[in-house]
């Protein structure tokens, strides 16, 4: 039973919860939170290297591991950054640059950890 609920959806889903507290707790907005939400188009990509520690631990089913990170790591980092973007006080296109620089940096870290997982794993 534990195998099942370790795993990459699990990791996203929590990271979309905190998220979403994020975006309640930003209202009304503060400078502060503001400069954190700005900051989470590196610290989300990076958190999700994190995923790849799964290879390392026993109880985990390790059969399509790789599939279910790349799927979950592509369709959670969309929405994980998306709904932390929104909680952005002032939208505009700084904010929606923050998005998609995240973007990009997380499917260059799920290559690099596909990688070392490969190599090491």
């Amino acid at each position: 039973m534990m195998r099942f609920l370790l795993g990459p959806e699990l990791f996203w889903l929590l990271m979309y919860l905190a998220a979403s507290l994020l975006g309640k707790a930003n209202q009304p907005p503060t400078k502060g939170l503001d400069d954190f939400i700005e900051s989470l188009w590196f610290w989300i990509p990076a958190a999700s290297l994190l995923v790849f520690g799964l290879w390392w631990l026993p109880g985990v089913e390790k059969n399509w591991l790789l599939l279910r990170v790349w799927v979950a790591g592509v369709v959670g980092g969309h929405l994980v950054l998306e709904k932390a973007m929104s909680a952005y006080s002032t939208q505009g296109p700084g904010i929606g640059m923050g998005y998609l620089a995240g973007l990009m940096l997380l499917l260059f870290l799920l290559v690099v950890g596909s990688v070392v997982v490969k190599i090491w794993g």
